[in-house]
């Protein structure tokens, strides 16, 4: 019975998402829509492709502000013409802000890809800790996006953890060769292997890594230069910060890493690929810097939902530029209102560490003595002031948890 339950609510989800992308293209574009000639990436003609990150977007709290995180992602769009790809790193969705009614989710998803409708521009996601905490769930979420025509998103293998696990690669039309990889990882929700604070990418996602890393290797005869995309840090971010010089801003409680550390960094250094890797989930962290010859950058928070970002910083994107031959990155945050951060402000190494352990583990304290996470602060806050939601909330937890 549940099964034919599930396949039935996939079959509603993909007629209605079909049906309102039809309109909504129409809306934007007038009758004769620009479709994409193909959904393989390329570098251009001058060896460039560039990617936008869009991260904590948060639509379905209130209209208004998915208001203003559309005009976010259209600013940031309209400043950046020549974008190639845009990446949304989770947490795209209050989840948590569900009212209890079917099809809330594909309406606040309808809306938030709008902007890349408008301007043409493919895109690519990896979930968050909040995007299933609605109506659908994190396979249907895929299933949805999968729904239209720019999203290059895919549903990684079903035999693992999480289900945006995946990889997309980038040829260089000049060689013919792919010249770079991109991998997203799902990073769950939270409590990774059963222990409290957040999630993580697991065991068997890592070794899905690298088996593909070394298929990847095999195939092209040698190591193509990757970069990853996941919603949640790795407790690296945390000794990077403590302990090396960066660019950029920590106003958050500490990094909410992994609560266990489960050796994706290690995993990393052992394929060779991996040379930038990104992500989201601190909306107030926005720094970036190299680390064990990794560079590790959080994005800058993009959606006017949830918390952050701090007083006086601006709503934005982080941007990429990859340069194929010879391969470099080049990375800048843009702004809602066109303006960027070229020259971010710079954090030197300290004398002893600012932060113990990922925040929301057991220990956790910072130099602000503040042991609880602005993000389960927030969340909580949200739903007291909304006793109606936080009953939906709660049912909904409790069926997830029983099907467990």
């Amino acid at each position: 019975m549940n099964k034919i339950k599930n396949n039935t609510v996939i079959f509603i989800i993909l007629i209605l998402t079909i049906f309102y992308e039809s309109v909504l293209s129409k809306v934007i574009f007038g009758p004769n829509t620009p479709q994409p000639i193909q959904k393989d990436l390329e570098f251009n003609s001058n060896g460039k492709f560039k990617i936008i990150q869009f991260t904590d977007l948060h639509y379905g709290e209130a209209d208004y502000k998915d208001d203003l995180s559309n005009q976010v992602q259209n600013g940031v769009l309209t400043a950046e013409p020549d974008g190639d790809l845009v990446v949304m790193t989770g947490d795209s969705v209050s989840g948590y802000a569900w009212n209890g009614t079917e099809g809330w989710f594909i309406e606040k998803w309808i809306h938030l890809v709008e902007p890349m409708i408008k301007h043409n521009i493919r895109w690519a996601f990896t979930l968050g800790n909040h995007d299933d905490e609605a109506d659908l769930d994190r396979v249907q979420i895929v299933e949805l996006d999968n729904t239209f025509n720019l999203s290059l998103t895919q549903r990684g293998p079903s035999d693992i953890r999480g289900a945006t696990n995946y990889y997309l690669p980038i040829t260089d039309p000049s060689s013919g060769e792919v010249a770079t990889i991109l991998y997203f990882f799902d990073s769950g929700d939270d409590n990774c292997q059963g222990v409290e604070g957040w999630g993580c990418v697991y065991p068997d996602q890592i070794e899905w890594y690298r088996t593909v890393s070394m298929g990847l290797r095999e195939k092209y005869g040698r190591v193509v230069p990757a970069i990853a995309f996941m919603h949640i840090p790795i407790p690296e971010y945390m000794d990077m910060w403590n302990f090396y010089p960066v660019n950029g801003s920590l106003y958050d409680t500490g990094v909410c890493c992994f609560s266990v550390n489960t050796g994706l960094f290690a995993a990393f250094k052992e394929m060779g690929d991996i040379i930038s890797m990104h992500c989201g989930h601190d909306h107030d962290n926005d720094f970036i810097g190299e680390y064990n010859g990794v560079q590790l950058g959080y994005g800058r928070k993009s959606g006017y939902g949830g918390y952050g970002p701090p007083t006086g910083w601006k709503h934005g994107a982080r941007v990429l530029e990859i340069t194929a031959n010879p391969f470099s990155i080049s990375t800048y945050l843009r702004f809602d209102d066109g303006s960027t951060e070229i020259t971010p402000s710079s954090h030197l190494p300290q004398a002893k560490e600012q932060y113990n352990t990922c925040c929301d583990t057991y220990g956790f304290v910072n130099v602000t003595g503040n042991s609880y996470s602005n993000c389960k602060l927030y969340e909580e806050n949200f739903l007291s002031e909304n006793p109606f939601l936080f009953e939906i909330n709660q049912n909904h937890h409790k069926k997830i948890n029983n099907k467990k």
